[in-house]
């Protein structure tokens, strides 16, 4: 089965899983830093996946374009840092993502960011 190796992905994202709504908040996982990925500052129409958004079901743009290794796969709502450490960091909110797990292709996660 062909996969898609680390070396693949030049870039570091970290994430930080959305685990809940609190009483005050939301409630957020530990921070997975230096996390191998793939990043397009790219705008397209995508379904807001997001179940607690006003915009739920709704075409909105996303900005950011992420592709990851199954292992980093994450759900609706996850926080991701693009460009740690350099002038255009920036956190945004998964709106949608994309689970990909094929024989004899790459396997990846794709994220659609805010």
């Amino acid at each position: 089965m062909a996969r898609l190796r680390e070396k693949h992905l030049p870039h570091r994202v970290t994430i930080q899983e959305f685990e809940g709504d609190g009483a005050e908040d939301d409630i957020w996982g530990d921070e997975r830093t230096d996390r191998p990925a793939y990043v397009e500052q790219k705008t397209r129409l995508v379904v807001d996946r997001r179940s607690t958004s006003p915009t739920f079901g709704q075409e909105i743009t996303s900005t950011t374009f992420v592709v990851l290794l199954l292992k980093d796969d994450c759900q609706p709502r996850t926080r991701v840092t693009v460009w740690p450490g350099k002038p255009r960091q920036r956190r945004s909110e998964v709106i949608d993502s994309a689970y990909f797990e094929y024989r004899g292709t790459p396997s990846h996660v794709e994220l659609y960011l805010e």
